[in-house]
């Protein structure tokens, strides 16, 4: 189990190493979601009471 645990970390630590190296994909990584959010909102509704539905009648 520990050795497992410390590839995982040696594999995230590479890639967080990159990231700092690309600052267009770490935009994109954190820019992207940001924006999204304040665009559609903080949080998804789900509440079912108020959602519209459709009904189509084959017949």
């Amino acid at each position: 189990m520990s050795r497992c645990l410390t590839r995982l970390g040696a594999i995230l630590f590479k890639e967080v190493r990159q990231l700092r190296h690309d600052s267009l994909t770490f935009g994109m990584i954190v820019g992207i979601p940001l924006i999204q959010l304040m665009l559609f909102g903080y949080a998804i509704n789900t509440d079912v009471r108020h959602l519209p539905a459709g009904v189509a009648d084959q017949a």
